[in-house]
């Protein structure tokens, strides 16, 4: 969630262990009054849902954030209270909260879009087909975890890496260089985990990395790692490998 009230200094955790659905026998605040609630604390802010929660007593608040990003916080059935914070499942020790935001918020892109995609892979590692597409950045610390777990899971044969560079250039700014140079002296998924970067910012290199910089920015990805799955589904941020397998199709 990017807006203000999101990390206020109210935003709490909330944890419960055994509560399943939460009780539809009492009726939850109107979205028109909430609306005003929302508008008290922070404008800009719509309200598009609400209904109960997992945990009994509590409403869960459907907002749309921006054009492209859902938010979820959660009020009790009064409409006096919000709370801003994850409901985890203690017993699986799930996060609640964000499996319902990834829902919310889930991209998938279609047939096109992947055929498209395709064409920015700067790389493939390992050779198995089942795949990932995995965007990234050369400087990013998060992408840079990211690659030691599937460097883990491409010796493990369990699949293959498809690498299409988006550089966050405002952060890092020696990013696009490195990726070129990766790109021009073919240094692969090796050359990435070790952050090479030389002078070789040949044509072709730097045409894949600005065609693909583009391409992904136009597709809403705002950050790495990202990943694309052969289904067309997105997944931002760091995300467990136990995930991607079962995306995959690897039973637990």
């Amino acid at each position: 969630m990017r807006k203000t009230l999101f990390t206020l200094a109210f935003a709490s955790l909330l944890v419960f262990s055994g509560c399943k659905q939460g009780s539809t026998s009492f009726s939850c605040p109107k979205v028109e009054d909430l609306q005003k609630m929302i508008d008290g604390l922070q404008k800009g802010l719509t309200v598009e849902k609400v209904e109960p929660s997992e945990v009994s007593g509590l409403c869960s608040v459907i907002l749309k954030v921006s054009d492209t990003d859902k938010g979820l916080v959660y009020v009790d059935k009064q409409g006096k209270y919000l709370v801003a914070g994850n409901i985890i499942e203690v017993s699986t020790k799930k996060n609640l909260t964000q499996e319902k935001l990834a829902l919310l918020n889930k991209i998938v892109l279609n047939a096109s879009q992947l055929a498209e995609l395709e064409k920015r892979v700067a790389f493939v590692y390992g050779n198995s087909d089942k795949f990932v597409y995995f965007i990234t950045d050369p400087d990013c610390p998060f992408c840079k975890r990211a690659e030691e777990m599937l460097d883990e899971l491409v010796k493990q044969g369990k699949l293959a890496v498809k690498v299409i560079f988006f550089p966050l250039e405002q952060i890092h700014p020696e990013a696009k260089a490195k990726a070129i140079s990766i790109i021009c002296d073919k240094k692969g998924f090796e050359g990435l985990k070790q952050g090479y970067k030389s002078g070789n910012q040949c044509e072709a290199g730097k045409k894949l990395v600005e065609d693909a910089m583009n391409f992904v920015a136009n597709l809403r990805i705002r950050g790495t790692p990202t990943f694309i799955f052969p289904d067309g589904e997105m997944r931002s941020g760091l995300i467990p490998k136990e995930v991607i397998l079962q995306k995959l199709g690897f039973k637990e």
